[in-house]
């Protein structure tokens, strides 16, 4: 780190036990963590000069793959945008080693440091959800459907629009004859469609069509 930025993560670091939740801050040129408040270590089990040591690999250690690259394109989009008003919230699953189960944290990063008009550090705050006891119904809700939307996209897209059609009206509980005469089709098509979308999505009640069809918006 330069010297401009070891005044800004000592500032930091004096404030950071008093501070809800962990405290990471990353060296944007670099893509490593620079900082990170004893909490945080304690969690992972690991000191800073390991985590140097670790560099970029430390996104793919401690975090769920899948997590990490649904939201690293949305970290670098906000980088390059220059602008420290700027924040994203998103949610990652964390664990220590491979050993143990993971834990949902909510975090909320931004911009901590601009050099030459250039994103330079980048401060995130995390917390584990089930540390928000206000909220955590809602959020175990969330990470519900977070989770079948991720599980489930392959099988929606297998459908083709029209079947799309139909399983929106079979999602209202309409019948073979209702679909047919909505869609203008004849009722053995609607037959035909009903069965392939429920073999394509391994779905065969009507509530579990509804799923489907209110996760991705069709209804």
């Amino acid at each position: 780190m330069n010297d401009n930025q070891k005044r800004v993560v000592e500032d930091i670091h004096r404030v950071s036990d008093l501070l809800p939740g962990v405290i990471i801050i990353n060296d944007v040129g670099l893509n490593k963590v620079v900082y990170m408040s004893q909490r945080g270590l304690d969690i992972l089990r690991v000191t800073l000069d390991e985590l140097d040591t670790i560099g970029e690999e430390y996104f793919f250690k401690y975090f769920n793959k899948e997590d990490v690259i649904t939201y690293l394109p949305k970290y670098l989009e906000l980088m390059a945008k220059n602008n420290p008003e700027e924040k994203i919230t998103y949610f990652q699953q964390v664990r220590s080693d491979e050993s143990k189960p993971w834990i949902w944290y909510l975090s909320v990063t931004k911009i901590l440091l601009l050099e030459n008009d250039k994103a330079s550090l980048s401060l995130t705050i995390t917390q584990p959800v089930t540390e928000l006891a206000n909220i955590t119904n809602k959020l175990d809700k969330l990470m519900e459907e977070h989770l079948f939307l991720k599980n489930s996209l392959h099988k929606l897209s297998s459908l083709s629009n029209r079947e799309k059609q139909v399983l929106s009206l079979l999602a209202l509980g309409k019948t073979n004859d209702e679909i047919a005469s909505t869609l203008f089709i004849s009722v053995n098509t609607a037959k035909t469609h009903r069965k392939k979308i429920k073999e394509k999505l391994d779905a065969f009640t009507t509530i579990e069509l509804h799923k489907y069809a209110s996760a991705f918006n069709l209804i």
